[in-house]
């Protein structure tokens, strides 16, 4: 994701206050958070789910509560996800 231009500081409080929800959220393994050094306005989010009907679960409980529009205010363009397996090695 692409934070709006001067909005850092606003979305990583937003983080700090609602990740603890998302790590205690029911199959949320882990997540974690990080910064592009080239370009400091694109977050990245790694998450581990039990599967992916938890993180659908987790997306459907957060847009209900209205989570996703606060978070979309301090966006410049849409959210993407990619899905992935662990291949253990």
């Amino acid at each position: 994701m692409t934070v709006k231009a001067g909005r850092y500081e606003d979305l990583h409080a937003w983080i700090a206050e609602h990740l603890p929800g998302t790590r205690g959220f029911e199959g949320n393994i882990t997540v974690e958070v990080a910064r592009n050094q080239d370009e400091p306005n694109r977050i990245l989010f790694v998450e581990k789910w039990v599967d992916r009907e938890s993180f659908e679960n987790y997306l459907a409980w957060r847009d209900e509560t209205g989570v996703i529009a606060e978070l979309a205010e301090l966006l410049d363009g849409d959210v993407s996800f990619r899905y992935h397996d662990f291949m253990g090695v």
